[in-house]
């Protein structure tokens, strides 16, 4: 089923629509939300409201993007409204729990407090390519700028948290899964 198709059954309140919504796209964008807030319980409600919005407004998807990065896109407007409403705070020190160790990154309070410095700008372009593994093309269509722009934020945060960590390699942080 191609992407008009599914959104066209998501208007409709296909059963199976929806629960291929949630199976195929649910953990990444609360991971991708997690990773945003720094904490859960934010994530959880900002996952839920962007599945709301998407089930709403399924009928409005023509196709301009990837179902994939239209669906991002909600996900980051409904982080801009969360963050308008609250006093911003920093990614958590603390470690998510569940999930595999820290594999490649020896100390993850470090990275996360690399990436609680990185502008959103910056924060959201990392997240969406290392972390949700969209393509430059899916985060510029989800973030509605151009490719180049996506370009340029990843090497400006590659180069920020690199020097906030004091190495040279940086490694996709595999610790955050849910």
């Amino acid at each position: 089923m191609d992407d008009l198709e599914f959104a066209r059954k998501l208007a409709e309140r296909h059963e199976a629509a929806v629960r291929r919504l949630i199976d195929d796209y649910h953990s990444p964008v609360f991971r991708f939300l997690r990773q945003l807030t720094g904490r859960q319980e934010d994530a959880e409600d900002l996952t839920q409201q962007t599945f709301i919005r998407i089930l709403a407004t399924a009928n409005r998807y023509d196709g301009w993007a990837p179902f994939r990065s239209w669906l991002y896109r909600y996900a980051i407007n409904e982080y801009k409204r969360w963050r308008r409403r609250r006093v911003w705070l920093p990614l958590s020190p603390e470690l998510p729990t569940g999930g595999d160790p820290i594999e490649n990154v020896l100390d993850a309070r470090l990275l996360l407090d690399g990436l609680s410095r990185l502008s959103i700008e910056h924060r959201t372009a990392f997240l969406l390519h290392y972390v949700e593994g969209l393509s430059l093309d899916e985060i510029a269509a989800a973030t509605r700028i151009p490719a180049g722009t996506v370009k340029s934020r990843l090497y400006h945060a590659r180069n920020q948290l690199r020097s906030h960590l004091g190495t040279e390699e940086i490694y996709a942080p595999t610790y955050c899964e849910s």
